[in-house]
């Protein structure tokens, strides 16, 4: 009709007009689109602009928009296997409505794993990847497969040639894949020769299309090192093959992604493959991340990331053609449809891309206060945990929603995440502004050795130690936790515990795992009583001291003053904790993680992961500023005395297990090749995330840090000003705990 006509849908692919038609008796509202794909996302816009009450739909009379989307490529990963804390639970139709919901805000495709089967699949995996497929034809989403490249990993010809045959098994379990991504490595690469890994993939890609003509090969360089990455990017420069669809940019590729645009041939479109769901040991953790929260909610908590994430795709959007998303589970649900939309539109307004989010999936009555709660989740991981009051005022918000809520509402699964989200971050903030004050006081206590006597003291410390950081606020916060628990396992499988709810691991958003860690030094300060008492080493027993006198009062006093002031650097010194971005004043940021939030360029935190079986680790030790791969990680003290003589001491922990070398002005070595401060520990050459190996067969070869102590050439102090500079040579980059600059 004319009216159709005068909509003006736009020409690119996926386009669509919405306009009300008020010629007749009775308004019409008319969607047109381009294509199939346009109606389909001319649906889904509607759906977000009408207010939707019991009984009545509301649209403004004079309601219009024409718009096309940026980028053809707007996708997430949510394979059905059980590293995903939720989705080896889910039912075809549960993945369908999930799918649905997402592609109301613009999603065109979503990619799946290999299967890992786990005690909650509902279903085989051969059997969810035909619904899979059966659900992406039927509304026109792309399909992709992720694997692994092959080739180039050391492999004889026959395993190789197995290898394919195995791939090419997996293709024909899917009666509808559009693309297959190949990545090259996640980390630690095997593909130590890109061009052979190129040369046997090229084969399966011709196999491949025997099977399905129309099927897209891409490949990645994550992992890749400067050498591999000339050969990848001089690969594609000369040969330009036909059979590579495209390239992915996805986690530890090593070079930003304007670099990656720069050197791959423009015939070749680049997909994102951003890691939107994890909060440590991830392509783009939260930064500044206070470690009560890192170690309790962990990798993958339900963590809305608004802004964070709105800047993480517009920093990038425009040297790529799109994404598919990683993702394990619904805690990144929101930074899903915030990275969809700005898929759609990278213009658009966060705002109302949160209004859109809010009103959609938990009503308009409520949709403002819900964006309100959001953002405030986001503003809850900025800065000490214990002095952030936007915790609270969140935790009352999502308080007072619960208590007017109706049944509806209690049941969503989205407001069951909010909740938790909300009583969590309370309930370890309380938790922890009382363990602060329980170590504060038994620190007090120790510090009376010497009037009272080593062994008074301690008792009454110990006494302070043993008292419990939680009361009756705490508990009902608790139990209340663990009823969320439970809900939300029955809403949708989310496997918040190993034990009850079947997680795959504690890192697999097992939060409730975490509600009764300790969040201060306790497990460390006790040890450290322990030992004392008995005369056994650790990092507080001074240097020289014979066995014969490890147990006299002058030699228990002075480790209890180790203990006391472990983080004091003496007059004129400086200490900082460099896993805590407000300790860590002397660190040498060359550009902001808003600039670079993969710290591909500059460093970041790095947390760390430990069993406590392992040892009473102090908490600086656990987390860390790293510098990835090759980028040195630097320190800078000015006013420093130039009469006086200085030392270093460092401690060294985290789990790249890297050795690295460190230098004073660029000119200066303070030491070679270290590894570790771990006593009787060595660290593993190349690419390594395992624990550290015990190597030495003594008696007592328990794990032990002890922090290394150099002395600084006065040379390098004699102006004032002092430079430090730690190089990775082997793992994955270099990661420093602690360091004093001590004025002798």
């Amino acid at each position: 009709s004319s009216f159709v006509q005068g909509m003006n849908v736009p020409e690119p692919p996926e386009s669509f007009s919405i306009a009300v038609n008020n010629a007749g008796s009775k308004p019409l509202i008319v969607l047109a689109g381009r294509d199939q794909r346009g109606v389909l996302y001319a649906v889904g816009r509607l759906l977000l602009q009408l207010k939707m009450k019991t009984g009545s739909l509301e649209l403004p009379a004079d309601y219009q928009i024409s718009t096309a989307p940026r980028y053809p490529h707007r996708g997430h990963q949510i394979g059905y296997r059980s590293l995903a804390h939720c989705y080896d639970a889910w039912t075809p139709g549960m993945y369908e409505q999930y799918m649905r919901e997402l592609a109301v805000f613009g999603a065109n495709a979503f990619e799946t794993t290999g299967f890992d089967g786990g005690p909650l699949a509902k279903v085989t995996g051969p059997e969810m990847a035909a619904e899979w497929a059966k659900i992406c034809e039927a509304y026109g989403f792309d399909f992709w497969l992720f694997s692994t490249a092959i080739g180039g990993e050391g492999k004889s010809a026959e395993e190789e040639k197995a290898a394919i045959a195995s791939r090419l098994e997996e293709i024909r379990k899917y009666p509808q894949l559009d693309h297959i991504y190949l990545t090259g490595g996640d980390g630690g690469t095997s593909h130590a020769r890109p061009d052979l890994m190129f040369e046997v993939t090229r084969r399966f890609a011709i196999e491949a299309r025997k099977i399905n003509p129309k099927l897209g090969v891409w490949v990645s360089n994550q992992g890749f090192g400067p050498e591999q990455n000339n050969w990848f990017f001089d690969y594609l420069q000369r040969e330009q093959p036909d059979w590579v669809t495209g390239v992915v940019y996805g986690a530890w590729s090593r070079i930003l992604l304007d670099e990656q645009r720069a050197r791959v041939p423009r015939k070749y479109p680049i997909r994102r493959y951003s890691d939107i769901g994890h909060c440590v040991r991830a392509q783009y953790p939260v930064p500044g991340w206070d470690r009560a929260l890192a170690r309790t909610l962990g990798r993958e908590p339900f963590a809305p990331r608004p802004r964070g994430h709105a800047n993480i795709h517009n920093l990038f959007d425009q040297h790529a053609d799109g994404f598919v998303t990683y993702s394990d589970g619904v805690g990144d649900d929101v930074n899903k449809f915030v990275w969809t939309a700005l898929g759609w539109n990278p213009d658009q307004d966060l705002d109302e891309i949160m209004l859109d989010y809010s009103r959609f999936f938990f009503g308009w009555d409520i949709a403002e206060s819900v964006r309100e709660g959001l953002y405030l989740m986001e503003d809850a991981f900025a800065g000490p945990l214990a002095e952030n009051t936007v915790v609270e005022k969140n935790f009352k918000l999502w308080k007072s929603l619960e208590d007017k809520a109706d049944d509806t509402l209690l049941a969503n699964w989205r407001f069951q995440e909010c909740l938790l989200r909300a009583y969590y971050d309370q309930y370890t903030r309380l938790r922890l502004i009382r363990a602060i004050s329980i170590e504060e006081r038994a620190i007090a206590a120790l510090e009376r050795a010497s009037q009272v006597g080593v062994e008074q003291a301690i008792a009454s410390a110990r006494t302070i130690l043993a008292e419990s950081d939680q009361d009756p606020t705490t508990d009902a916060l608790r139990t209340r936790l663990l009823e969320l628990g439970k809900e939300l396992f029955a809403s949708i499988g989310a496997q918040l515990d190993v034990k009850t709810y079947k997680a795959r691991n504690p890192e697999r958003g097992a939060v409730l795992d975490f509600l009764d860690i300790p969040l201060n030094n306790r497990l460390w300060i006790e040890d450290e009583l322990d030992a004392i008492l008995t005369g056994r080493f650790t990092a507080t027993m001074p240097e020289d001291v014979v066995h014969e006198n490890q147990n006299n009062d002058d030699v228990q006093l002075a480790r209890l003053s180790r203990v006391v002031n472990w983080e004091n650097p003496g007059p004129g010194g400086f200490y900082d904790d460099l896993g805590c971005v407000w300790k860590q004043p002397h660190l040498v940021k060359p550009r902001s993680l808003s600039e670079d939030p993969a710290g591909i360029t500059t460093p970041r935190e790095g947390h760390t992961r430990v069993d406590p079986s392992a040892g009473p680790d102090r908490l600086s030790w656990l987390d860390q500023a790293e510098a990835l791969n090759a980028t040195p990680l630097t320190m800078r003290y000015e006013g420093l005395d130039p009469n006086a003589s200085y030392r270093i001491r460092v401690t060294y922990f985290g789990r790249y297990n890297a050795t690295i070398r460190l230098v004073a002005d660029d000119e200066f070595e303070i030491h070679g090749t270290y590894g570790h401060t771990v006593r009787n520990v060595r660290f593993a050459s190349g690419y390594s995330d395992r624990p550290a190996e015990i190597t030495s067969q003594e008696a007592n070869s328990d794990r032990i840090v002890t922090p290394l102590e150099f002395v600084i050439p006065r040379e390098a102090t004699q102006d004032g000003i002092l430079n430090l500079r730690w190089q990775r040579l082997t793992g994955r980059g270099s990661q420093v705990a602690e360091v004093w600059l001590i004025k002798q």
